[in-house]
């Protein structure tokens, strides 16, 4: 099973920064959840990608200032059939959908790969504190 483990930041990083963050280390297409089955869709090539054969290189966890349940991670992946790299931003906690928690427990832990920082987005390092 996959969890947004590591890094919840502290900072006021916002989610803008980090995908932006992602992109300018060439993670910049887009992917969509799949209604009903967390699978994702690649924007690049329009593949519908099965979470299991989804690779997840990296998850950078940001929780709302003024609202702790506003729980978002950004999970840097790759899609298999076209070799596009991007982000996916899914919820995680009580006010996720199904679909979001069925990706997040399906797809392919891949953090321990060093195609991005596990735990945090690229040129982030670690917040402040871990």
């Amino acid at each position: 099973m996959t969890e947004p483990s590591g890094s919840a930041p502290s900072d006021n990083t916002t989610l803008t920064e980090v995908l932006a963050a992602y992109a300018a280390d060439g993670f910049d297409a887009d992917f969509e959840l799949v209604d009903g089955t967390g699978d994702l869709r690649c924007s690049t090539c329009r593949s519908t990608l099965v979470a299991e054969q989804v690779p997840l290189h990296s998850i950078r966890r940001l929780e709302g200032a003024s609202d702790p349940d506003d729980m978002l991670a950004v999970c840097a992946v790759t899609c298999r059939n076209c070799g596009a790299q991007g982000a996916v931003v899914v919820r995680y906690g009580p006010g996720a959908t199904i679909e979001e928690a069925e990706f997040l427990r399906r797809a392919k832990d891949r953090r321990d790969d060093a195609v991005a920082p596990p735990d945090s987005a690229p040129g982030e390092g670690h917040p402040p504190g871990l």
